[in-house]
């Protein structure tokens, strides 16, 4: 029998070299689903979304209606910064160390992929910034660095696979929830358990777990077994490894629940709540907002 280490896995490599059999094998998948799709169809019913015109929620819009609905219904800022342009090398990196493993990735193999996949967002932010963008290139390479030494050879039987799709339909079409997986590693067709993997830009924060339990929700139930763990690598140097209990699965079908009920509210013409936190300070919507003004009182009090 292959004997498991008892201390905690920190690192994608402690996950591989643990290799369980899933945490939360005993969860209840058809209970989870049920109550989702009652709260989907009671959504649909309401917003009068149908197959031909679903919502669709994806990790990030389920964040934002339960952070701030207000928040929901802005339109998306843009603009590049420095931590976004980390995320994306990293990510890219990450996505390289996975597929080639005999060759470690640098900022510029990083750069390469992203060129190949027609995103020119990291060359054009780096040429903008001219001679002054030398700090920042020497920051990305000291983060591609860290990723390398700790990313692990992954052995070919996990069957790697970058940017998986997954999708559940849930009222016969009239909602979907999904996304695109970053890393995964196991589950079907293998007969090891699937490990997933998000690499973030930017600084680790807390509603990170939040995004990587709602992609072990939908994968479980896409593959109707769950995943062993889900492990968010973070641009700044974060690890946040995390094993798939049944409490995680319920707490993430919890959030859809809820997040679907204040879609329906909103769509109904429902005043959008506002909600003061740290994400005011990034809202495109928190100008004349009250709940950023209130924040922004309460940090200069």
């Amino acid at each position: 029998m292959r004997s498991v280490p008892l201390r905690t896995a920190r690192t994608l490599v402690d996950v591989l070299a643990a290799a369980p059999a899933g945490a939360a094998a005993d969860a209840d998948l058809p209970g989870l689903r049920a109550g989702l799709e009652a709260a989907a169809r009671d959504a649909a019913a309401v917003g009068g979304w149908h197959p031909d015109d679903p919502l669709r929620l994806t990790k990030a819009v389920v964040a934002d209606l339960l952070r701030c609905p207000r928040r929901a219904l802005a339109p998306a800022e843009g603009g590049v910064t420095d931590d976004v342009v980390a995320g994306l090398v990293v990510d890219a990196a990450a996505k390289l160390a996975t597929l080639v493993p005999h060759r470690p990735p640098t900022v510029e193999d990083a750069c390469a992929y992203l060129r190949a996949l027609g995103d020119t967002t990291v060359d054009d932010h780096l040429a903008d910034r001219g001679e002054a963008a030398e700090p920042l290139r020497a920051e990305l390479r000291a983060r591609v660095e860290r990723l390398v030494a700790a990313w692990p050879r992954i052995d070919p039987a996990w069957w790697p696979r970058v940017e998986d799709p997954v999708r559940v339909r849930l009222a016969d079409g009239a909602v979907t929830v999904g996304g695109r997986i970053d890393v995964v590693l196991g589950g079907a067709p293998t007969e090891r358990p699937a490990v997933l993997v998000e690499v973030k830009g930017g600084r680790w924060w807390d509603g990170m777990r939040a995004d990587a339990h709602l992609y072990a929700l939908v994968v479980a139930l896409r593959d109707g077994r769950p995943p062993a763990a889900v492990v968010t690598v973070v641009a700044d140097g974060t690890t946040q490894v995390e094993p798939v209990r049944p409490a995680v699965l319920a707490t993430a079908a919890d959030r859809v629940e809820r997040a679907l009920a204040t879609a329906a509210a909103l769509a109904a013409g429902e005043a959008p709540a506002t909600r003061p936190g740290p994400h005011c300070d990034h809202c495109p919507a928190r100008a004349g907002c009250p709940a950023a003004g209130v924040r922004a009182e309460a940090l200069a009090g």
